[in-house]
């Protein structure tokens, strides 16, 4: 049959009213899905836009992980390994409907992109004549490579005290890095509390046997005595922790005996407390929030009322800092000061006066990169959070944003003795193929901003842990890294990693 002109004017007519539709019907559901997002999922977190990963990470890592938090029964149902693990995460009944969860799995797949668009990489300097690089001889016969998950630098007694989580031995090193002593046998260990190091005394905080994800309750505090280089008078203050991060002990209220401030970093549960002595001498837990991925504590004095009050980071789930004001008698309010997207990968954060206007600044990193979308972000790196709002009431503006792939931790110190806050910043997952250096970076105050400068240091170590101290009491700030090699890798692996000791010091030269 032939067809006029009027009647393929027609055809095409509905032809493309029929596209038409369903594009309008696609928009629709896509912003339906968009919705539902917000109402299921921001319900939890911070929303986090599709335009922050790549469609195949949404569609084979980061949505399947969402549909395990909501209970999805059909898309639990269909997960393989390494994701099927994390079933147990579900909870009691399915949180959406299955026709909801397609909704929303549409709205981000309809609209991530292919690949994320990363920054040009900025130039880092080779920064000479401030520290000299040292290395440590630590060898054990027969171990396998080390992975350290804490160091710390004890001024008062001269000491380094890093935890090697493969080998299971917490290392015990003078101030040039000379080993004294190892103890064996231990967990994973990821702080060490100097509140009483005057007496060779120290709260140890065990995360557990390992630092992966896992549902173990094994974590602990410690109390540890060190005589004649060797532990004695151990004391297991809190057991059967949530995979604790940090403990820390200060005083929050009237009573003279400090409390323990626990932040469990967790699995399905965490959270951060405070534990009080009883009249039997046991510690009672005071619960001030069950969010996972608390990580670490400020304590000290925010709003001038003579209390100590608790800032903390919560990294998992729902990032956040917030800060618990003391009302007294260990009662709290809670304010939130900042909030991240959940899959920024906050990491760490520290204060400091960054502007001298005499109020608090925040520093803080993302670049957690070893969960379900191991892949350079545009958005890792160092922030800089300036307090724009009173002591009584803090509020943050963002200043400034270093990119720094994987950053792991910053610390704000004076490092050059001119007067103002500088930064060192380390990174586990830096982009090894294309800009190795930037696994440390030191940030140096021009006043009006930050200079990036690096060190030749990237073939001795995949940086994990690092401290800050004046080691060798010679009135400038030294710095201990500690590394961690056996992890994912987004971008490349140097073989050197596993060569070394895996520990350096760097002792600063300034005059």
């Amino acid at each position: 049959m032939k067809l006029s002109y009027s009647n393929l004017l027609i055809i095409s007519a509905f032809f493309v009213i029929g596209l038409s539709a369903i594009s309008i019907s696609c928009k629709s559901k896509e912003a339906e899905g968009e919705k539902l997002a917000q109402t299921y999922c921001a319900s939890c977190h911070l929303l986090p836009s599709p335009e922050m990963l790549p469609k195949n990470v949404w569609q084979y890592s980061t949505l399947p992980y969402m549909g395990i938090m909501m209970g999805v029964t059909t898309e639990i149902n269909g997960l393989e390994k390494p994701l099927s693990d994390y079933a147990i995460l579900r909870p009691t009944s399915q949180m959406i409907s299955d026709e909801d969860w397609l909704k929303i799995k549409r709205y981000y797949l309809a609209n991530a992109p292919k690949t994320l668009d990363m920054p040009k990489y900025e130039n880092l300097e080779v920064l000479t004549g401030r520290f000299e690089i040292q290395k440590t001889n630590i060898a054990i016969q027969g171990a396998t490579i080390p992975n350290f998950t804490a160091v710390t630098i004890d001024t008062i007694n001269q000491k380094i005290i890093a935890g090697d989580q493969s080998n299971r031995v917490i290392w015990i090193l003078d101030q040039n890095g000379k080993p004294i002593q190892t103890i064996t046998n231990q967990n994973a260990l990821t702080n060490v509390d100097l509140t009483n190091a005057k007496n060779n005394q120290y709260l140890l905080t065990y995360i557990g046997t390992t630092t992966q994800a896992n549902p173990d309750v094994n974590g602990s505090a410690e109390h540890v005595e060190i005589k004649n280089n060797t532990f004695v008078n151990a004391k297991k203050l809190l057991p059967s922790l949530n995979r604790p991060i940090e403990v820390i002990t200060k005083n929050l209220d009237d009573s003279p005996e400090d409390e323990l401030i626990c932040n469990e970093f967790g699995f399905k549960n965490g959270g951060l407390s405070v534990w009080k002595k009883d009249a039997k001498n046991q510690y009672q837990k005071q619960i001030l929030s069950t969010q996972t991925g608390a990580t670490k504590t400020i304590v000290m004095d925010f709003d001038g009322d003579k209390r100590n009050d608790i800032l903390a980071l919560f990294a998992q789930g729902d990032e956040q800092i917030v800060l618990y004001l003391n009302k007294g008698n260990l009662k709290f309010d809670a304010k939130q000061l900042l909030r991240f997207p959940s899959i920024y990968g906050t990491s760490s954060f520290d204060i400091a006066d960054i502007n001298k206007d005499g109020k608090f600044d925040i520093v803080c990193t993302a670049g957690d990169n070893a969960d379900f979308s191991t892949i350079l972000k545009p958005y890792h790196g160092v922030y800089i959070y300036t307090n724009t709002g009173s002591v009584g009431s803090p509020q943050f503006e963002q200043s400034h944003f270093f990119q720094q792939n994987g950053a792991t931790k910053v610390i704000p110190r004076d490092f050059d003795n001119d007067g103002d806050i500088d930064l060192v910043s380390i990174a586990l997952f830096p982009d090894n193929d294309h800009r190795p250096l930037e696994g440390f970076i030191y940030f140096e105050n021009t006043t009006k901003d930050f200079k990036q400068k690096t060190l030749n240091i990237n073939h001795l170590g995949r940086w994990s842990v690092i401290d800050a101290a004046d080691i060798d009491l010679d009135g400038d700030i030294d710095i201990v890294l500690g590394s961690h090699p056996v992890a994912k890798f987004p971008a490349g692996f140097d073989q050197a990693w596993k060569q070394g000791s895996g520990l350096v010091i760097l002792r600063n030269m300034t005059k």
